[in-house]
């Protein structure tokens, strides 16, 4: 009986959008529910990525650093795809090419992109275990505007907010602006020239 009382708490306090979560695929044909597994984890990150962006491909290093340095802390990573027209195995290319250590998943009808409002690449979303989004915006200040890349990083948003969720804190910068790739919608990618 109080374990059905506690499923049905926890079923209640995930957000509605975690009800539909989307089922992808990686680009090893596994399937992953970003949004669904979140309440096993002390926090979830996904960050959206476009395989020709060169701002996105420059943050692979510090994603790599950041799964390293939070997978055993309880913190689940995700890359999600939003190239409409993008293939498993150019995903999986691009995965082995930046060495990249998280799922790489592949989101061609923006079903992340929606749930989540994302509008560049790469915008990373720190989600805690309630589903919620505690923080939305950049990696770090590596770009101080588009172009223009920083000698030395002098901020680091999405790991200063992962210590606060961690340290179980509020995030005291919830949103950073993101220099990056826009991501096409649905609809402009459909448009001919």
């Amino acid at each position: 009986m109080n374990r059905l009382l506690l499923t049905l708490l926890v079923t209640l306090a995930l957000p509605a959008f975690a009800a539909e979560s989307p089922r992808l695929a990686d680009t090893t044909g596994q399937f992953h529910e970003p949004l669904q597994s979140i309440a096993a984890r002390k926090a979830t990150v996904i960050i959206f990525t476009l395989p020709d962006c060169p701002v996105a491909n420059a943050y692979a290093p510090e994603i790599n650093r950041l799964v390293m340095d939070y997978t055993a802390k309880g913190v689940g990573f995700y890359l999600a795809h939003v190239d409409r027209d993008l293939t498993a195995d150019d995903a999986r290319k691009h995965a082995t090419d930046y060495s990249l250590r998280c799922p790489v998943l592949l989101d061609s009808q923006h079903t992340l992109v929606k749930a989540l409002g994302a509008t560049k690449t790469p915008q990373a979303f720190l989600l805690g275990p309630d589903g919620k989004t505690v923080y939305r915006g950049r990696i770090n200040n590596l770009y101080a505007d588009y172009g223009q890349r920083r000698q030395t990083v002098t901020q680091h948003d999405l790991r200063n907010a992962l210590d606060a969720v961690l340290a179980g804190k509020p995030v005291s910068q919830p949103v950073t602006e993101v220099i990056g790739c826009h991501i096409q919608t649905i609809s402009e990618t459909k448009k001919t020239p």
